[in-house]
């Protein structure tokens, strides 16, 4: 559960789309079974828990760019803040070497036999 949650490592592109619509699956689906207008404070709580969520997400994707994850500002910019964001997160290949956040989440660990 921790791993979920930490943002001091890297996500590669695949993991990041892949998590993303886990994420936006369960969104919706706690929406619709949560969510009235009714419940004004239920949808309150599921939409924090899943922008928090998102947020992990796309900081560990910068990571993976070797990008702080303060960069996830530049969408205020408007406009070009949010399409450099999609270029850098769903377009670029992470950095090949490790970097201060890991190591490449799509290397080639090797062997598991290794003979000496």
């Amino acid at each position: 559960m921790n791993r979920l949650i930490t943002v001091r490592s890297r996500l590669s592109r695949g993991q990041f789309w892949l998590r993303a619509m886990c994420t936006w699956i369960l969104f919706y689906l706690a929406w619709s079974l949560l969510g009235s207008p009714t419940a004004p404070a239920v949808v309150w709580i599921v939409n924090g828990i899943t922008v928090a969520f998102l947020a992990i997400l796309c900081i560990r994707r910068l990571h993976d760019r070797d990008l702080s994850g303060w960069w996830l500002l530049v969408v205020l910019v408007p406009v070009a803040g949010a399409a450099w964001l999609v270029w850098q997160m769903a377009f670029r290949r992470g950095v090949l070497q490790g970097n201060r956040w890991g190591e490449d989440p799509v290397a080639r660990r090797g062997d598991y036999l290794v003979v000496q």
